[in-house]
C-alpha cells in the first residue's frame, strides 16, 4: 500500500484554524474598505484609461509551482475592483495536455480558464520555456528579454493590472531582468517548510539584493507552506526580521492538506489516463492511499474494512472484472467499505481487448437510471500496473482548470492569510513614484522606437556596406521591417561578403557610388552646398564618388534617403564632417547620448561636438536635446548643469549657465528647465529636497542633463557608462535638415541596429516638423 494525503475533515485542526482565519478576513476586508486605500488607488481604472499597473512574483527558489494560492488570489482581489485584469507568464512552462502543439504553462491555463479572461493563452505569455533555454545557453539573452518585454508590454496595454508571474529558468537573474525591463514592483515569496528562520531570512536578503542591483521595488514578502503548528510564531519572527530591512511581511499560507491532496482528474494527465466511468464532479475528490488489488476480492474488501475511512484509489489490470463489479457493488451499498476510484491498467497481450467493456458499460447506464447515488469514477491507462503505481508514488497535488473544490480554497487563503491592506499601499506608493518620475526603462525606450519604426520603416543608408557587422545588422533591420536600407559598395563585393557570412540582404539595395547615374546631380549640388569654399568641379567628383560618406550624405541631401549612419570603420570627424558641410542648418549642430541606466533613459548633451559653448550655444543644445528627447518617449525635464545649485556658488561659468537658461525659458516658455543644478540636486530627490527649497519641476527628476562644456560633458559620459554598465546610445546628431549619426569603430551589430532605428525615428521628427511649426526642426 501506497501512502497518500488524508482528507480535510470538519473538525480537524486545519479546519479549526480555517475557521479562525475566516474572522480575520473580515477584519482585513472591512479595514480596507474603510481605509480608502481602494478608491485612491484603483477607482479610475479602466481599460485604455488606467495606470497600467503589474506586480511581478518571484521565488527565492524558483520554486513557482507553490504560488497558485497567491495568484489564483491575487486575480480574484483585483478583479473585484479592477474592470480588467490579466495574467502573464514572461516564460511559459511545461507542456500542457491541452494546448496541442503550444508549450502552455499549467497556471497560464489555470487562470485563463478559471476567470475567463478574454484573450487567448498565447497572448498571456512571452517566450516558450524551450526556447527561453536555448536562448539563454546561446548567450542570447537581450534578444529574450526584448521578446518579453513586447509581448508583455502588448498584453498589458489591454488590462488595468497584470500579475506577472515569475519564471523557475536559469538563476534569480533572469527573474530580476525581466522585472526590471517591464518596471514592475516584485513581491518576494519564499517556502518555510523545512527551513529556519535564519535560512529563510537568507534567502529574501540575498533575492532583495539581486532586485535592488536591478532596481527593482519590492511590495514585501509572502511565505508559502508555513507548518500550521508554529504558523504564528514563524509570522512573529519573520515579519520583526523583515522589518529591519525594511520589507513588511504581506502573508504566510499554511501547510495545507486539501491542496497537498491528489485529485482523480489529476491522474488523468499525469498517467496518461481516460475517464471511462464517473462524472466530473466525482473526479473532483482526493484520494486518501493507493492499493493495489493483485489479490482476491474478499481479501481487498476485508483490506479496506479494517483500514476505516480510508477513501482509496484502486489500481488493477482490466482483466480483472471480479474487482470492478465487487467494488462498485461496495459502493452501492451503505454498507460496503468506501472507494475514490479504480484505475484499470495494461493487462497484458493486445491493447485492443476490451475486456467485457460494452457489459460494463451498460450495466452504469442502467444504474445510472435508479442509482441517486455518485458511482464509482473508473479510470484506465495502457500503462503496465508497475509504471502507473510508480507514477503515482510521485505524483504530488496540483491545482488544475477542473479543480473546482481546490481552486475556491485557494481563494479563501488569500483573503484570510494575506494582508491586502499593506498591499495595496505599496502598490499606491509605487504609482506615484512612478507617474512623478515618468520614469522610461531602456526596454521601453527600445521598443517605442523599434515599434515607431515598424510602423513607418524609413530609408536609410549604411556606407561601408561590405563591412560585417555593417551587412549583419542591415540582414536583421530588413528582414524585421525595421528600415530600407541602401548599402554603398561594389554589388559584387557586398554579395560575396554577405554569403560568406549568411547575412540575408536580398532585401538592400545595392549602390555602387562609382557607376551611380546620378552622380553628376550630386556633384552640382555639392558644388552649390558649398559656394564660396573654392571647391572646383574636379575635387566635388572625386568626393562623391571616392567618399562613401559624401556619397551618403548627398544621397540625404537629394531626398532618396531619409537618413545615413556611418562610422563602424570610419572616424568620427570622416563621418561627420561631410553632414556638417551639405545638411547644416542655421541652428548649432549639436549631439546627445542617450544613457541607458538599468532603470531609466537619460538624455546627455552636448558631449561630442561643441568644446566650449556660450550662453547661447547652451540654450540651443538645450532646447535641441528636449525635443530629441520627447520625439523618443522621455518626457524633457532639463536640467542645465554647473558646480553650483541655484546660486550657492558664483563665476563666469555659472553665470554662464544662468544667461543659458534665461534665454531658454525666453525662447522655449513650453520646456520645463531649471539651473544653474549640480548633477546630484538633477538627478537625486532626496538630494534636491536639501538644496532646493522652493517646488522644482525638474529637480530630483531630470531626464535630459546639458553640460556647461565638451571636457565636462564627454568625461562625465564616459565615466557614468564605467562605473554603471549603461549603454550608450549615440552621439546622435541634432541641428541638420536631416539626420546623419556616427557609430563607435568598436560598435557591435545590436549597436548598429539601434542606431538605425534612432536615426529613422530622427527622419519622422524632421519630415514632421515643418508641419508642426515647433522647434523640433533642429534635431
Amino acid at each position: 500500500m501506497l501512502s497518500g494525503s488524508a482528507l480535510l475533515k470538519s473538525g480537524s485542526p486545519l479546519a479549526t484554524q480555517l475557521g479562525a482565519l475566516s474572522v480575520v478576513r473580515s477584519h482585513l476586508l472591512s479595514s480596507l474598505q474603510s481605509s480608502g486605500l481602494l478608491s485612491r488607488s484603483f477607482a479610475s481604472g479602466s481599460k485604455g484609461n488606467g495606470r497600467h499597473s503589474s506586480v511581478y512574483i518571484t521565488d527565492t527558489d524558483g520554486n513557482v509551482a507553490a504560488n497558485t494560492p497567491l495568484l489564483l488570489g491575487l486575480v480574484n482581489y483585483f478583479e473585484r475592483h479592477l474592470p480588467f485584469v490579466g495574467y502573464f507568464a514572461p516564460i511559459g512552462g511545461s507542456a500542457n495536455p491541452d494546448s496541442g502543439s503550444h508549450p502552455m504553462d499549467r497556471h497560464l491555463k489555470l487562470v485563463h480558464d478559471t476567470f475567463e479572461l478574454k484573450y487567448a493563452v498565447k497572448q498571456m505569455m512571452g517566450v516558450p520555456e524551450e526556447e527561453a533555454v536555448r536562448l539563454v545557453a546561446a548567450g542570447q539573452r537581450a534578444e529574450l528579454l526584448d521578446r518579453v518585454y513586447a509581448s508583455f508590454t502588448a498584453y498589458k496595454e489591454m488590462h488595468d493590472m497584470v500579475i506577472v508571474h515569475g519564471t523557475g529558468v536559469g538563476s534569480g537573474k533572469l527573474d530580476a531582468e525581466i522585472a526590471s525591463a517591464i518596471s514592475s514592483p516584485a513581491i518576494i515569496t519564499c517556502q518555510a517548510k523545512d527551513q529556519s528562520l535564519a535560512d529563510l531570512k537568507r534567502k529574501i536578503l540575498l533575492k532583495k539584493a539581486m532586485l535592488d542591483d536591478h532596481k527593482i521595488p519590492q511590495l514585501g514578502v509572502c511565505l508559502n507552506k508555513v507548518p500550521l503548528f508554529d504558523r504564528n510564531i514563524t509570522m512573529a519572527q519573520i515579519k520583526n526580521k523583515l522589518a529591519e530591512e525594511g520589507l513588511p511581511l504581506l502573508g504566510a499560507f499554511p501547510e495545507d492538506a486539501m491542496l497537498r491532496g491528489v485529485r482523480l482528474d489529476e491522474v488523468l494527465p499525469a498517467l496518461e489516463a481516460q475517464r471511462m466511468f464517473g462524472s466530473n464532479v466525482v473526479l473532483d475528490q482526493e484520494y486518501s492511499a493507493v492499493y493495489v488489488a493483485s489479490q482476491r476480492l474478499e481479501e481487498l474488501l476485508e483490506l479496506m474494512a479494517s483500514d476505516g475511512d480510508t477513501r482509496p484509489l484502486v489500481v488493477t489490470s482490466r482483466d480483472r472484472l471480479d474487482i470492478v463489479l465487487g467494488l462498485l457493488a461496495s459502493q452501492v451499498s451503505i454498507a460496503g467499505p468506501s472507494v475514490a476510484g479504480i484505475l484499470l491498467t495494461h493487462a497484458g497481450g493486445s491493447t485492443n481487448r476490451t475486456y467485457a467493456h460494452s457489459l460494463l458499460l451498460r450495466m452504469f447506464e442502467g444504474l445510472a437510471k435508479g442509482y441517486q447515488g455518485s458511482l464509482l469514477p473508473i479510470l484506465s491507462t495502457n500503462l503496465t500496473m508497475y509504471d502507473a503505481v510508480r507514477r503515482l508514488d510521485h505524483l504530488t497535488g496540483a491545482v488544475l482548470p477542473t479543480s473546482t473544490r481546490k481552486i475556491q480554497h485557494c481563494k479563501n487563503l488569500f483573503d484570510t492569510c494575506m494582508d491586502a491592506n499593506s498591499l495595496v499601499a505599496g502598490i499606491e506608493k509605487e504609482e506615484q513614484l512612478i507617474t512623478a518620475a515618468r520614469r522610461v526603462t531602456p526596454k521601453m525606450f527600445a521598443h517605442s522606437i523599434k515599434s515607431k519604426c515598424l510602423a513607418n520603416p524609413q530609408h536609410i543608408v549604411l556606407p561601408e556596406g561590405s563591412e560585417p557587422r555593417v551587412l549583419k545588422a542591415a540582414s536583421e533591420v530588413t528582414l524585421r521591417g525595421l528600415a530600407k536600407i541602401t548599402l554603398l559598395g561594389d554589388p559584387a563585393t557586398v554579395a560575396a561578403e554577405a554569403k560568406k557570412l549568411g547575412a540575408d540582404i536580398s532585401g538592400c539595395r545595392v549602390v555602387d557610388p562609382k557607376t551611380y547615374p546620378a552622380v553628376d546631380k550630386y556633384v552640382e549640388r555639392l558644388l552649390e552646398a558649398r559656394k564660396g569654399k573654392n571647391l572646383t568641379p574636379e575635387a566635388a567628383y572625386d568626393a562623391v564618388t571616392n567618399d562613401v560618406n559624401m556619397f551618403g550624405v548627398m544621397m540625404v541631401a537629394a531626398g532618396e534617403a531619409a537618413g545615413m549612419v556611418s562610422g563602424a570603420i570610419h572616424t568620427t570627424a570622416a563621418t561627420i564632417r561631410p553632414a556638417m558641410q551639405v545638411l547644416k542648418t542655421p541652428n548649432l549642430v549639436s549631439s546627445v547620448f542617450f544613457m541607458c541606466l538599468p532603470d531609466k533613459v537619460l538624455v546627455y548633451g552636448d558631449c561630442a561636438v561643441n568644446v566650449t559653448p556660450g550662453s547661447g550655444d547652451l540654450a540651443s543644445i538645450a532646447a535641441c536635446s528636449a525635443d530629441t528627447a520627447a520625439a523618443f518617449g522621455i518626457e524633457p525635464r532639463v536640467a542645465m548643469l554647473s558646480y553650483s545649485t541655484m546660486g550657492s556658488g558664483a563665476g563666469p561659468d555659472v553665470q554662464k549657465v544662468t544667461d543659458a537658461v534665461k534665454l531658454v525659458k525666453e525662447s522655449r516658455p513650453d520646456l520645463m528647465v531649471e539651473g544653474p543644478l549640480q548633477y546630484d540636486a538633477a538627478i537625486d530627490p532626496t538630494v534636491a529636497s536639501v538644496k532646493i527649497k522652493t517646488a522644482s519641476e525638474v529637480a530630483g527628476r531630470a531626464t535630459v542633463f546639458v553640460f556647461p562644456d565638451l571636457n565636462t560633458g564627454n568625461n562625465t559620459y564616459k565615466a557614468v557608462q564605467q562605473a554603471t554598465g549603461a549603454i550608450a546610445m549615440g552621439p546622435v546628431m541634432q541641428g541638420l535638415r536631416k539626420p546623419v549619426n556616427d557609430l563607435s569603430r568598436g560598435c557591435t551589430v545590436q549597436d548598429i541596429v539601434n542606431t538605425i532605428c534612432v536615426t529613422g525615428v530622427q527622419a519622422m521628427q524632421a519630415t514632421a516638423a515643418p508641419a508642426a511649426g515647433t522647434g523640433a526642426a533642429a534635431a
